[in-house]
């Protein structure tokens, strides 16, 4: 008999926090089969018009993936047509992953904002003159990730 390859992808959400936080995703954890198709929900009831799916592999910084304003795709940083974002209404927002793939093992994050734009790079944040200086009497920059 030949070997067999076992092969799971793990999705995970940040589901640790308590439902009063005002957004809750579901399910928590799933390990699932590559070549599935699944579906990532995402619940805000904070009145927000913002909301946002965010990818973290690794160690890496969370990704910004996709952005809804008002249930309008305004966001799209995913090359990949297998993830497909849904928003019926501005307090949900579904992820649609067709044909599971190993490196799609991550953390998924969901996010709602009122009015803090999203950002798919780290934006510098300048250090007051009188804080450290680099070598060259430069101030020294700090990475900050929204």
């Amino acid at each position: 008999m030949g070997c067999r390859l076992l092969c799971s992808v793990a999705l995970c959400l940040l589901g640790a926090v308590p439902m009063d936080t005002g957004i809750a995703q579901t399910p928590k954890h799933l390990v699932t089969g590559p070549g599935r198709r699944v579906t990532l929900n995402c619940e805000q009831h904070l009145g927000h018009d913002e909301v946002y799916w965010y990818q973290q592999s690794g160690q890496k910084p969370p990704k910004l993936m996709f952005a809804y304003r008002y249930k309008e795709l305004i966001e799209n940083e995913t090359a990949s047509g297998r993830f497909s974002p849904e928003c019926p209404d501005s307090s949900r927002l579904y992820l649609h992953v067709d044909a599971l793939e190993p490196n799609d093992s991550a953390l998924y994050l969901c996010a709602s904002s009122r009015d803090t734009a999203p950002h798919s790079q780290p934006l510098p944040v300048h250090k007051h003159p009188g804080s450290s200086r680099g070598a060259l009497g430069q101030p020294k920059l700090a990475q900050h990730l929204l």
